[in-house]
């Protein structure tokens, strides 16, 4: 086989595996950060299960449409709620962190 079509099918793996570490992703966890807040997903999660309860309950005539309306409030409510604590800033201050963009 020639050179040529060997190094196509196999192709050399970088060397670096035994020298220095390779670079970490922006979005890689550290253990200390995650990608979404515990209490956001679950949030999210009820929001979702009370809007689709509300409309399959509505399309099937068991629930007035008042009623509907204001589980669907309780519904964004949530997921406003959701928001508010994916979001918050949990030092307290505005955009001081390290990678912030800075304003000149």
């Amino acid at each position: 086989m020639s050179q040529k079509k060997h190094k196509k099918r196999h192709p050399q793996q970088k060397r670096n595996s035994a020298g220095a570490p390779a670079m970490e992703s922006e979005f890689a966890s550290d253990g200390r950060r995650k990608r979404m807040n515990r209490t956001s997903r679950n949030l999210l999660l009820l929001s979702l299960v009370l809007v689709a309860a509300v409309n399959l309950l509505v399309n099937m005539g068991m629930m007035g449409q008042a009623m509907a309306n204001v589980l669907s409030l309780v519904g964004i409510i949530l997921l406003v709620l959701a928001l508010w604590f994916q979001f918050r800033d949990p030092t307290g201050g505005g955009q001081s962190g390290v990678n912030a963009p800075r304003l000149r």
